[in-house]
């Protein structure tokens, strides 16, 4: 019989049930008792008694409130002691339990839950053996009270184990008990939501826990729910909220919201993404960095009005190193500040041209030769003193010769000529780095070589003035 009840208890943690509650009221219960004797009851009290008192309880339990519930119940076994009496033992009683897992003192959700109850019933002992069996069989009236403790196991069942003390003018006895608990019925859920319509504020609507049971939602019937939607007034596609530009920035946040755009600029375009936005860009089809605009040198001044777009100037984009107002291509002097009738260079005034043209006609050699004629110191002299007093350009002398003799020899004769006339400036005091000279030769004549006078002309050394 004990085997019976065993496995017929492990069962019933396999069936489906759910918690006892106001929805869900009865639950039963079946236990496995131990009965033992009041005789020196407190010698023993954790003596379970005599495996032969063994026995089982079933009971039905109603749901009262958060505190209470009623159960009744009817218990077989027997009840042995030593050698004095046997009997089998059956009761039946109605008891009032007083939960503490009431949310009062313990929280509902508690695990271990125990428990106290007091009731009213009858025990009736029959096959009465030994001590005052004539006295005690039949029916005596009982007022059980007992103590426990629930395991809760899960929402469904859970295990008790306590213990029920028997007063009933026989034989009193505690009834030890170790069982289960479970429900019976289910909760009603409508619209199969999950919450049971106790707890769901719209029963025949399925919806969430978050929302008690209740759809969520959608005001402004743009399919996305109003706990989702930022704009939950107000349909759109950009997370409940407008968006007229499809640029994923929402209106009311887009200072463009009938252009796409980009966050970077509240939702306004950049269409070339020079990260200029469009409405401030000169150029807004064009990357670049000037206010928009190509600028390929980085001067300041755009591409499309930049004379020298690939290299960075201050004269229309061009260069002009010596800020004269003349570009470095065209500027012959671009080092030194000259102006546009000399091409860039300096001005030079007319008596220096006359001085130099002049030393020009007078610097003379002996024929074959590259020793200056006394004649010609004057001259030089003279030009000397120009440099002295104008120190900002510099002489390039060229020699020349007439064309007889060899050319070769014509040639170095040429080089040592201007070198010679180099080298008396150098003994005036000018720089030899405001010097240089050259020699050409036969070429470049500027007589005729037929005659001697022109012959004689062309045995010359030219002066120059350079500014670089």
């Amino acid at each position: 019989m004990r085997k019976f009840l065993i496995v017929f208890m492990l069962g019933i943690f396999t069936m489906s049930s759910y918690a006892q509650s106001e929805d869900v009221p009865w639950r039963v219960n079946i236990d496995l008792t131990n009965n033992k004797f009041k005789y020196r009851i407190w010698e023993g009290l954790f003596d379970f008694g005599e495996l032969g008192n063994a026995g089982f309880r079933v009971g039905a339990q109603r749901y009262l409130n958060n505190s209470l519930d009623l159960e009744f119940g009817v218990g077989y076994g027997k009840l042995v002691y030593e050698q004095i009496f046997e009997s089998n033992v059956l009761d039946v009683n109605v008891n009032l339990i007083y939960k503490f897992d009431n949310g009062y003192i313990l929280k509902k959700e508690a695990k271990v839950a125990p428990f106290i109850s007091a009731g009213i019933g009858t025990s009736n002992y029959s096959n009465f053996k030994g001590l005052n069996s004539g006295n005690w069989e039949g029916n005596n009236f009982d007022t059980p009270f007992g103590v426990g403790v629930e395991f809760k196991v899960s929402e469904e069942a859970s295990i008790q184990l306590g213990g029920i003390y028997h007063s009933n003018g026989a034989p009193d006895y505690l009834q030890y008990r170790l069982g289960v608990n479970f429900n019976i019925g289910r909760k009603k859920d409508s619209d199969k939501d999950g919450i049971y319509d106790k707890e769901d504020a719209c029963p025949n609507q399925a919806g969430p826990a978050e929302n008690r049971g209740c759809p969520w939602p959608d005001t402004d019937g743009d399919g996305v729910l109003d706990k989702d939607d930022a704009c939950p007034s107000e349909a759109g596609t950009l997370n409940g909220c407008p968006d007229s530009d499809g640029d994923g920035i929402k209106d009311s946040e887009d200072a463009c919201p009938n252009t796409p755009g980009i966050a970077k600029f509240n939702g306004c375009p950049d269409s070339d993404g020079d990260g200029v936005k469009d409405s401030e860009d000169a150029c807004p089809n064009q990357a670049g960095t000037l206010n928009g605009c190509p600028d390929t040198d980085g001067d300041g001044v755009k591409d499309e009005d930049d004379q020298c777009p690939r290299v960075a100037g201050t004269l229309n984009g061009c260069p002009d190193s010596d800020g004269d107002g003349i570009r470095d291509q065209d500027d012959t002097c671009p080092q030194v500040a000259g102006i546009s009738a000399n091409n860039g260079c300096p001005e030079i005034k007319e008596e220096v041209k006359e001085a130099l043209d002049l030393a020009v006609k007078n610097i003379q050699f002996n024929s074959g030769s590259d020793v200056l004629k006394p004649s010609s110191y004057e001259s030089l002299n003279k030009v000397a003193q120009l440099m002295k007093d104008n120190e900002s350009f510099k002489l390039l002398l060229s020699g020349y010769t007439d064309n007889t003799g060899n050319v070769d020899k014509n040639l170095d004769l040429s080089k040592r000529r201007a070198a010679a006339a180099k080298t008396y400036l150098i003994g005036q005091g000018i720089d030899e780095n405001r010097l240089r000279s050259e020699g050409y030769g036969i070429a470049n004549p500027i007589a005729d070589n037929n005659t001697r006078a022109g012959r004689a002309a062309n045995r010359r050394v030219e002066l120059e003035i350079v500014f670089n």
